[in-house]
């Protein structure tokens, strides 16, 4: 199980992407700050107001926050399977809605 120690995030997979020159199987992420915010612009979208509420994840966004917080290229996030990326950005959703 995935899950956060230490303000960090090991996200390992079964295959490998290429990440400065090496091969990683497991992505290493940081809890996101407001820099990443202001740089990046947030990657989650919360209605409330909708019945039900909505919250929906722009993937460039996300992608783009993915690739800082981990310190990878964008090239490297763009390699990993959908389900990866898509498991990702579901668990730093959490970070970008209001409590």
């Amino acid at each position: 199980m995935t899950e956060w120690k230490d303000g960090k995030l090991r996200f390992p997979f079964d295959y490998e992407v290429e990440a400065h020159g090496e091969q990683v199987k497991e992505l290493v992420l940081r809890e996101p700050t407001g820099a990443d915010v202001i740089a990046v612009g947030n990657p989650v979208q919360f209605d409330p107001i909708s019945d039900p509420p909505r919250i929906l994840v722009d993937d460039k966004r996300m992608a783009a926050m993915i690739s800082r917080l981990a310190e990878v290229p964008p090239s490297s996030v763009a390699k990993l399977k959908p389900k990866e990326l898509i498991s990702l950005g579901w668990l730093l959703t959490p970070f970008f809605v209001p409590v």
